[in-house]
């Protein structure tokens, strides 16, 4: 682990936050601090993950907690684990594409989209709520006269940038039921940092709908038990796999790395994280290719569709 954590900086980026959001920041950089000076320079190997992944935090809240859950990790070997959070989808692609990274955690899109490059017999997905795969739910207030998906013709949606199965879900369910595309039907989409914000958009009035993990929507309930008074679901998905963590196939890399022991260790480590308990994270689970056909028939149903306007 380099050297150059600026201590400063850090404190810098915390301006603004709660006072307890500053006290973590803090000490998980001292903590950062006291492991950095005591270890000898060694390789690094990389997960990438995007700004428009992190839904449950900050960027440096992110990096600073699960770098030290890492440097633990990873301290007796002869290489250091970290987690980097890119600016986007595309400079985290190009990072995997240089092969500059070992792993992503994020859409399953960009696993079909590099699947030549990624080690398809260790994939992992996170278990939320006791469930690997989620379910996505369209959400309107029961106050609007709204009982299907129908009814949301030319009226708006929100629904959040991480969200990128939920936004094919979405597409494909106006297919079936001959309602068009999401572009042509809605009237207008507004963009959410996270699922919370969507949902109390529409609680407020300030959207018609929203699509989001159900798991989400229950989280945020347990916050403000008035969103399951107010809101009801029109529309529920069938259970898919949203998230989705993989690594390189580069030759050796993977006992080198030792990967199913230390995603095992790592999801210890990100269950004692407290940022991680509120969201309901519990470990992390293997999965196959075949856990995640359903993704691929929904990614394939919207090739189609792009294809026929060509």
């Amino acid at each position: 682990m380099r050297n150059n954590f600026n201590l400063f900086e850090v404190l810098a980026v915390s301006v603004g936050k709660t006072a307890f959001q500053k006290l973590l920041l803090f000490s998980v950089t001292l903590m950062l601090l006291t492991i950095s000076f005591s270890s000898v320079a060694r390789p690094e190997y990389v997960v990438g993950l995007t700004q428009q992944g992190i839904r449950i935090a900050s960027v440096e809240e992110v990096e600073l907690g699960f770098n030290y859950e890492l440097e633990k990790i990873s301290k007796d070997k002869d290489y250091a684990l970290k987690i980097k959070v890119f600016s986007s989808d595309v400079e985290l692609n190009n990072m995997l594409q240089a092969r500059k990274i070992k792993g992503y955690f994020g859409s399953p899109m960009m696993f079909f989209e590099n699947m030549r490059d990624f080690d398809a017999s260790r994939l992992f997905v996170p278990v939320i709520g006791n469930k690997v795969k989620q379910r996505y739910v369209i959400l309107v207030r029961k106050d609007s006269g709204v009982n299907q998906l129908a009814q949301l013709a030319q009226k708006e949606i929100a629904y959040c940038t991480t969200d990128e199965v939920g936004a094919l879900y979405l597409q494909h369910a106006l297919k079936q039921k001959g309602l068009g595309t999401v572009d042509g039907f809605f009237s207008k989409k507004i963009i959410k940092k996270n699922p919370s914000l969507a949902a109390t958009a529409v609680f407020f009035k300030e959207t018609d709908a929203a699509i989001i993990l159900e798991s989400d929507y229950l989280i945020a309930a347990e916050l403000n038990p008035q969103l399951l008074k107010q809101m009801q679901s029109i529309e529920t998905s069938p259970e898919y796999l949203t998230h989705l963590l993989a690594f390189s196939n580069e030759h050796g890399f993977a006992e080198k790395f030792n990967i199913e022991d230390t995603v095992v260790q790592l999801a210890r480590a990100i269950h004692r994280l407290t940022l991680m308990k509120n969201y309901k994270y519990g470990t992390m689970q293997k999965v196959s290719l075949e856990d995640l056909k359903s993704v691929q028939d929904l990614v394939a149903d919207t090739r189609q569709d792009k294809a026929k306007l060509k």
